[in-house]
């Protein structure tokens, strides 16, 4: 009896063993997050007649805070991506004290559920 719960524990243990993690994957996995946290940004949480959690209601434009790591962010995007997965293209920036307008090719209302503040966009 004693040997067949000893030759169970040894089939347990193995089993727990074999399934072991990748140790090249769960390497990877804080890098690619590590990396996606320095390329996104948020919209300023900004609301009045004209904007809307950082988005233009009627113009072509998304509003950040203008802060050196957003400056750095936004220096030369050509494109944003929205947290489902919507490409926008972005024609240029203005500071605008004390933020940093993004000027689009669309209507910035467009993407209001999409980019609004608290989401996250990412540089391209």
């Amino acid at each position: 009896m004693k040997n067949k719960i000893y030759v169970i524990c040894m089939m347990v243990a193995l089993a727990l063993v074999s399934c072991k993690n990748d140790p090249k994957a769960t390497e990877t996995t804080p890098a690619k997050e590590g990396e996606a946290k320095e390329k996104t940004i948020k919209l300023a949480n900004y609301s009045d007649e004209n904007w809307k959690e950082g988005v233009a209601i009627e113009f072509n434009m998304f509003l950040a805070d203008n802060t050196p790591e957003n400056t750095e962010l936004l220096k030369g995007v050509k494109e944003l991506e929205l947290v489902d997965g919507t490409i926008v293209k972005v024609t240029g920036t203005t500071v605008a004290e004390p933020f940093i307008q993004i000027n689009l090719e669309a209507k910035g209302s467009t993407y209001q559920s999409q980019a609004a503040y608290p989401n996250l966009i990412f540089i391209k």
